[in-house]
């Protein structure tokens, strides 16, 4: 039974998630949801902005079997939830989904927390900027509250309990699965053909000196201004 707390505001939920599990050791999954975030964060140094049509939670969490796959885990999760109401999203590694028009609607940071893990989750059911993507592309009135619960119990009831499984789901559903891309690593930029998940969730790329294997980075496909 997930513990739910929703707030009208708050910095970040990461912030709140944090709290509460030091506050409650041992208990249950705890889902940290709100009407707006002002100080969302994603990954590196980058903010994740908070808009009317965003959904913003976190969510308390075991790792993956293998744990360095837990936000490739999370990511492909979010991708079957709207594929079971009819919206097909598409994955970016290591950490995004995209929609049909090539924008990032939603992103996921997993964290660790002394003995827990905590995923957070930024998603656009809908934009009125035009710069950002979105799952839907019409506006809507929605509860943010039940939409985070729904979420969050649907990536509860559907882990995977085998890696390579995990891995075949995620390749078939990464649009730029054997493209050519970038990836960019501090200052270094490395480009080459993406050839899926590594025993570690890294990058695979083919490059013209060989198989080479990114474990961070900003992928960019060459093809794309995205």
């Amino acid at each position: 039974m997930i513990k739910q707390i929703h707030v009208n505001s708050c910095d970040s939920t990461q912030d709140i998630l944090k709290e509460q599990l030091m506050d409650h050791e041992g208990s249950g999954p705890i889902l940290v949801s709100c009407e707006k975030q002002v100080k969302g964060r994603g990954r590196g140094e980058k903010e994740w902005a908070s808009m009317p049509g965003s959904l913003c939670f976190s969510l308390s969490i075991k790792p993956h079997v293998e744990p360095s796959f837990t936000a490739l885990e999370i990511s492909l999760l979010i991708t079957k939830f709207f594929e079971d109401i009819g919206k097909e999203l598409k994955l970016k590694w290591p950490n995004d989904i995209w929609n049909k028009h090539h924008q990032k609607c939603c992103g996921v940071l997993v964290q660790n927390s002394q003995s827990h893990m905590m995923a957070g989750i930024g998603l656009n059911l809908y934009s009125s900027d035009p710069l950002y993507g979105a799952v839907f592309d019409e506006e809507f009135d929605f509860d943010k509250k039940p939409w985070a619960r729904e979420i969050a119990q649907f990536i509860l009831d559907h882990r995977y309990h085998s890696t390579d499984e995990l891995k075949k789901d995620w390749n078939e559903r990464c649009f730029h699965l054997n493209k050519e891309v970038t990836i960019t690593e501090s200052s270094e930029v490395y480009q080459g053909v993406f050839l899926g998940l590594g025993i570690h969730g890294e990058a695979v790329l083919a490059t013209s000196q060989g198989e080479m294997r990114l474990y961070n980075g900003t992928l960019r496909p060459v093809s794309s201004a995205h």
